[in-house]
């Protein structure tokens, strides 16, 4: 994989954000402070999987199919 430390920083950003989404929830923070890191959750899920997909198929994925 061309970009490995790009994405692995794309899922540790993913990991935080899920982490700062449990502290609001345990803290009962403002619904809009949990709704924005919920949109940059969603974010991070579309460009680690656009990243994937850029990523040249290599020989024994090519009958894969994506779920």
């Amino acid at each position: 994989m061309r970009n490995r430390n790009l994405l692995f920083k794309k899922l540790e950003n993913l990991e935080t954000t899920l982490i700062t989404l449990n502290s609001i929830v345990n803290r009962q923070a403002p619904i809009e402070t949990y709704r924005s890191n919920i949109v940059k959750a969603q974010s991070l899920v579309e460009e680690i999987q656009d990243m994937v997909e850029r990523e040249p198929m290599e020989s024994n994925e090519i009958n894969r199919t994506r779920t």
